[in-house]
């Protein structure tokens, strides 16, 4: 018994007495780097006076001194341990455990250490007999390992991956070119361990540690952490998302992490970049993985190619990237295509491919925002104004807009007189009467006679007739309509719904233009007619009224056909034409201007549906009573022509009661047009619209229409 405690004691001084100890208050701080030459404590001076010197002395080689920075009663339980080792548990060296660690940071299993796929962590064998605070520092390095193997697991997933797209490749090689620093650190460690496994196990002040090794990777696993992270967030993204959600990190309070997270951006967003470089400088849409917020429809033809065939995708849209730029960088793309496949010219994309200059070809890169948003403004402005100078100059638009202004819309005076004269006695017939052949050498008559002969020839080659389809009981007035065909490039402003408005608008206008006709028919009928049935005394006063309500309807006609030729169409035309020569700096904006120009004469044209129907319904009203007037004032004049003819040959009939009819009709006639004219009045005058109130006033001027109304 005896000799044991002397051995025990003997050995516990043993560990008391070294320099380990001793240096206890020194050692316990953070592990500082080792010096450049190592440094001796003569065994003659105490420790208060050591000093390091300068060059070691030959005399006396320096030995190896151990190293502990365990507390003294740490180091009393190791020391007993190995003395008397624990039955069933495996005594481990450090140095074997970190040899296992190196292997945890490369995502293998160790021989102690191993990772168990159920807790997805890494853990220690139970049998090894380790301190707790070695098993602590063990654990929170082998959270070095587990992130590594996510790391390296989503790079062998996603690099060959046929589906996930450039930009995220282009992670994938960012995050393989950051591991080479970490590689470079791993076989540093290996080389120093492999050093001290070999030894003697004596530990120096140059020896590998866990306290050390956990300050030597900090570095790496804060950045393994920002990978992991990166990882987790960037799953299942591609493209522009993926950009947009890397982007998101760099707002953070943290510099090197901003600056990280900076840095691997502009090596992922490389594909993007060189996307939206193709994009805007040639008009190639080289997105093989859908990644890039521009999309193209092939199936879209190509003279749908401005409305239809390009969009954005909102999802691909980098946050960084204001809407109103993605919007210009959408519209550069589909100029240069535009110009290329519609129009036919190569002249600026050739300009483009031909600089060579940085200052003229901006390079887009992450980080550059401003720069890249100025080139967009420049390379849009420059796109816009070729595409447009091209449709004005080349396919003459501001031409086409006349013509279907002229000839339309009515504005062509002497022309619409004309082919109404030759084809007022045609359409009064049935519809199903006509043929568009005969019709359109009318048109061609009318064009000749008039100085729409002296327009451009490729103009007046796209007016043609076209007959709408034929319900039971049509006239000719009712199908018969104008029409301008349209081709590439100009159909893109001319767009089917554009033309189906200007049909309407047409419609609208030929009919107001029938009733102007048919009334001043009339007038100058029953102009003659008051000279003509003089000899018929008791039909004077009958004549008089139909004079008196011909001459109203004459005005009201008047009156609102002034309203829509020059209140409503030419003011919206000189809107237009200033929008379109002096604010419109894109093809967008030239089509725009055009449907607000037509959407405007629909509006006040009386054609536009809601509230507006009730007031075009009122109108036709007024327009189907004045027709019929005109065929019960046919009726009253053929009855006038027979009287008079029966008169002049001595043969006297009793015509009172057939008389007394139509005077009643007449009345009746009279009435509906006042009562309708007073319900269109009321409805005017619930509209706030200036121009609509100034219409009404006009209308009833000094109470005109309200006088004869209250008269009635």
């Amino acid at each position: 018994m005896e000799s044991s405690i002397d051995f025990i004691e003997k050995a516990l001084n043993s560990v008391l007495s070294s320099p380990g100890l001793q240096s206890m208050d020194r050692e316990h701080t953070n592990y500082i780097p080792p010096v450049s030459r190592p440094y001796e404590i003569p065994s003659n001076e105490p420790v208060r006076n050591t000093r390091r010197r300068l060059t070691p002395e030959t005399s006396v080689p320096p030995q190896p001194m151990e190293v502990d920075n365990l507390p003294p009663a740490l180091q009393l339980k190791r020391a007993r341990r190995e003395l008397f080792p624990v039955e069933g548990y495996i005594h481990v060296t450090e140095s074997e455990l970190l040899r296992d660690l190196i292997y945890i940071f490369q995502g293998i299993d160790g021989q102690y250490i191993k990772f168990d796929v159920i807790v997805n962590e890494y853990t220690i064998k139970k049998e090894i007999d380790i301190l707790p605070s070695a098993r602590d520092m063990i654990y929170r390095l082998s959270e070095i390992g587990w992130l590594y193997r996510q790391v390296q697991t989503f790079i062998k997933q996603n690099t060959h991956s046929p589906n996930i797209g450039l930009v995220a490749q282009s992670l994938c090689s960012a995050l393989q070119y950051e591991l080479k620093d970490y590689y470079k650190m791993i076989s540093i460690l290996e080389s120093q361990i492999e050093k001290q496994l070999k030894g003697t196990g004596i530990l120096t002040e140059h020896s590998l540690t866990l306290t050390r090794l956990m300050v030597w990777t900090m570095d790496s696993l804060r950045k393994l952490k920002l990978m992991s992270v990166l990882v987790d967030v960037c799953k299942d993204k591609k493209g522009g998302a993926l950009v947009s959600v890397m982007h998101n990190y760099t707002k953070h309070g943290d510099p090197f992490l901003k600056q990280y997270i900076i840095g691997m951006i502009e090596k992922v967003s490389s594909p993007f970049y060189e996307m939206l470089q193709r994009w805007v400088y040639e008009g190639e849409l080289d997105d093989p993985y859908d990644e890039f917020f521009v999309a193209c429809d092939e199936e879209v033809s190509d003279d749908q190619l401005w409305q239809s065939k390009y969009s954005i995708r909102e999802g691909m849209l980098p946050s960084f990237i204001s809407k109103e730029i993605a919007q210009k960088i959408c519209s550069i793309g589909k100029s240069l295509n535009f110009i290329r496949y519609s129009c036919h010219d190569d002249t600026l994309i050739e300009h483009y491919n031909t600089l060579s200059s940085n200052i003229e070809k901006q390079t887009f890169q992450y980080g550059d925002i401003r720069n890249v948003e100025r080139s967009i403004d420049m390379i849009y402005l420059d796109t816009s104004r070729e595409l447009l100078n091209l449709l004005k100059h080349k396919y003459k638009l501001m031409d086409h807009l006349r013509a279907l202004k002229r000839y339309l819309l009515l504005g062509q005076g002497d022309f619409i007189q004309y082919l109404m004269d030759i084809l007022g006695q045609h359409l009064n017939k049935p519809a199903n009467s006509l043929y568009r052949h005969n019709l359109t050498g009318t048109l061609d008559s009318a064009i000749r006679s008039s100085n729409a002969q002296y327009d451009d020839p490729e103009v007046l080659n796209r007016l043609d007739v076209r007959l709408l389809e034929i319900v039971k009981g049509d006239l000719g007035w009712d199908v018969f309509t104008l029409d301008y065909h349209v081709d590439p490039p100009i159909n893109t402003v001319f767009n089917p719904l554009a033309m189906k408005q200007y049909l309407a608008i047409f419609n609208f206008l030929w009919r107001l233009k029938r009733v102007e006709y048919t009334l001043s028919a009339s007038w100058r009928e029953w102009g003659n007619a008051s000279r003509e049935f003089m000899n018929l005394p008791d039909m004077v006063q009958d004549l008089h009224l139909a004079q008196l309500s011909i001459q109203r309807m004459i005005h009201f006609i008047y009156q609102l056909q002034h309203y829509v030729l020059f209140e409503v169409l030419e003011c919206s035309w000189d809107k237009l034409e200033t929008c379109i020569e002096n604010k419109c700096i894109d093809l967008d904006g030239v089509i725009q201007a055009h449907s607000n120009y037509l959407a405007e004469i629909t509006e006040k044209g009386f054609l536009k549906d809601g509230k507006q129907a009730n007031l075009s319904k009122s109108l036709n009203h007024l327009f189907d009573g004045i027709l019929e007037y005109k065929s019960k004032l046919d009726g009253l004049y053929s009855y006038a022509h027979d009287r008079s003819f029966r008169e002049a040959n001595g043969i006297l009939d009793d015509e009172d009661q057939k008389m007394k009819e139509m005077r009643k009709e007449h009345e009746e006639m009279s009435s509906k047009f006042n009562a309708d004219i007073e319900e269109f009045l009321n409805m005017l005058k619930s509209y706030h619209d200036e121009d609509l109130r100034s219409l009404s006033t006009r209308l009833d001027y000094n109470d005109f229409y309200s006088s004869n109304i209250n008269t009635a």
